[in-house]
């Protein structure tokens, strides 16, 4: 066990690669490699303009110089080409400028006796010999020339140069006469070339630090919310029904996320605890009406001179009810699963609903003995099912006449006429009400809110037929609807004796439903 324990404890991943596998570090990541690509390219851009295009323009005058002395050979010959260079590169002539202000530098090699009258340089870079372009190269520099102060007898200073050979041929025999390696001096360019790269390099490592910090950080911080609602879903799985995933309180998306996940473990919740209930109610309800078919059918069985046709009907009876209350158990599941989907949904007049359920329940209500008024005011339309509408007023109008007669005791004299009124209005802030009242024994306080659960009937109820699956329904169909249904007093009854006065008494049943969504109106449509 200790071994299996030690396995499981080995496999599991350690919180930095957790980390640098979460979905944040990778993003920061990402972002951080986009962010360095763009400061190199806008880097090399930035050379480009500027330190390349320096360089480019050393070259142009290297090459605008080289054309010059082309040309002072060709016109007077290759005396004056080496008086001319030999006069650029005098040092006294320099001296006479401030040495080195200009940045020129010589090398003249005589073809022919490959002296070297004019020297810069110690030597011309070995790739300049094979190359056809200009190059860059380094070069030493004694600093003693620079000023006439005393330095040390060997000090120089390494600089650096861009420069490239010309060859000078004899027009008349096509023969080498000279060759010029002509450089300038780009030190104060290569400086800036290398403090900005190293600024590069710096902001790079900088920035990559930062990022990877930033990954980390904000990568701890993903993980952490992330294990919370992992831990919730680990302890809902397990059985544990009431966690939640806690809020941080930043009002993000993880508390937007944590609030709907909470809203649906709520509804889990309701729906298994609904599902308990009905398992109980069903186990306790429908036990006596199949312990009564049962005894029926023994009695059938065993006594041969039972009355079968009698016990066939009751039977019959019985089972029908049982299908009614499986029917109506179906329904409620579907209700509250979605089945019905709100796609479907469309406008709906409620006044005209009330119409055609009336229509049907008027004879009915007349053979009950009920006096069925209605009271509807215009009032907008709702967004709905009108099957699911008119079967919530179908079963609020059975609901009263089942339980809407009062008592002998209060009513000895039958003054008081049973009474239900439908009533429409308006809905204060938009949206439509339905209320259904009657003048009956009423529903205590205490009970309102139990008798929307399924089976639920009260004890002044239990000699009357029913499931208790009725007002369930209605509440169902409320809630699809994004409705509210309140339970309340009912109609007045009028005094009985002199002297008495009228009792707010029966039960009323209201329910409010939103405005519909407004739609947007086309530009064509408003003009």
């Amino acid at each position: 066990m200790i071994d299996e324990e030690a396995d499981s404890g080995a496999r599991q991943p350690s919180m930095l690669r957790r980390l640098t596998r979460t979905t944040s570090f990778r993003f920061a990541l990402i972002t951080v490699s986009l962010f360095m690509m763009s400061v190199m390219m806008l880097g090399a851009f930035s050379y480009r303009a500027t330190i390349g295009a320096a360089i480019t323009g050393v070259e142009d005058q290297i090459d605008e110089e080289f054309e010059n002395l082309q040309k002072i050979y060709q016109l007077v010959g290759f005396a004056s080409l080496r008086g001319t260079v030999k006069a650029r590169a005098s040092s006294e002539n320099r001296l006479l400028f401030n040495p080195y202000s200009s940045d020129s530098l010589y090398i003249f090699i005589d073809a022919a006796t490959k002296q070297l009258p004019v020297r810069d340089l110690e030597e011309v870079p070995a790739e300049a010999l094979t190359s056809d372009g200009a190059i860059e190269f380094e070069y030493r520099r004694d600093r003693r020339n620079l000023e006439n102060t005393f330095l040390e007898p060997e000090s120089f200073e390494m600089r650096y140069a861009i420069g490239r050979i010309e060859r000078f041929y004899d027009p008349q025999t096509g023969e080498l006469q000279a060759l010029i390696f002509l450089a300038r001096d780009i030190s104060d360019l290569v400086s800036i070339r290398m403090a900005a790269r190293d600024v590069i390099l710096t902001m790079a490592v900088g920035t990559l630090v930062l990022a990877l910090l930033l990954a980390f950080f904000s990568s701890r911080s993903f993980l952490v919310r992330i294990d919370r609602v992992n831990r919730t879903a680990e302890a809902v799985r397990a059985g544990d029904l009431s966690r939640r995933v806690p809020l941080s309180g930043a009002e993000d998306e993880f508390d937007s996320l944590a609030q709907n996940l909470n809203a649906m473990l709520d509804q889990i919740e309701r729906l298994m605890d609904g599902m308990r209930q009905v398992s109980d109610n069903i186990a306790h309800d429908l036990r006596s009406p199949l312990t009564r078919i049962r005894n029926r059918l023994d009695t059938a069985i065993n006594k041969p001179d039972a009355d079968t046709e009698e016990i066939l009907h009751k039977t019959a009876m019985d089972v029908d009810r049982l299908l009614a209350t499986f029917n109506a158990l179906l329904s409620i599941t579907r209700i509250e699963a979605g089945e019905q989907t709100k796609k479907r949904m469309q406008k709906v007049d409620l006044i005209s609903v009330v119409n055609e359920v009336l229509e049907l329940y008027e004879p009915a209500a007349e053979e009950e003995g009920f006096e069925l008024v209605t009271n509807l005011a215009p009032a907008p339309e709702v967004m709905g099912s009108r099957e699911l509408l008119s079967q919530a007023l179908a079963n609020l109008l059975d609901n009263a006449f089942k339980y809407g007669h009062l008592p002998p005791s209060e009513n000895h004299d039958g003054s008081i006429i049973p009474r239900i009124e439908v009533k429409v209005a308006p809905r204060p802030g938009g949206g439509a009400l339905l209320t259904v009242s009657d003048n009956g024994p009423g529903v205590p306080v205490a009970d309102r809110d139990r008798i929307l659960n399924r089976f639920v009937r009260l004890e002044q109820s239990r000699s009357t037929q029913g499931s208790g699956l009725g007002l369930s329904m209605v509440s169902a169909i409320v809630n699809f609807h994004d409705g509210n249904l309140t339970i309340g007093e009912g109609l007045e009854r009028p005094a009985t004796g002199e002297g008495e006065l009228a009792t707010a008494a029966g039960l009323g049943v209201r329910i409010a439903f939103p405005a519909p969504p407004k739609t947007r109106t086309s530009g064509a449509a408003k003009g």
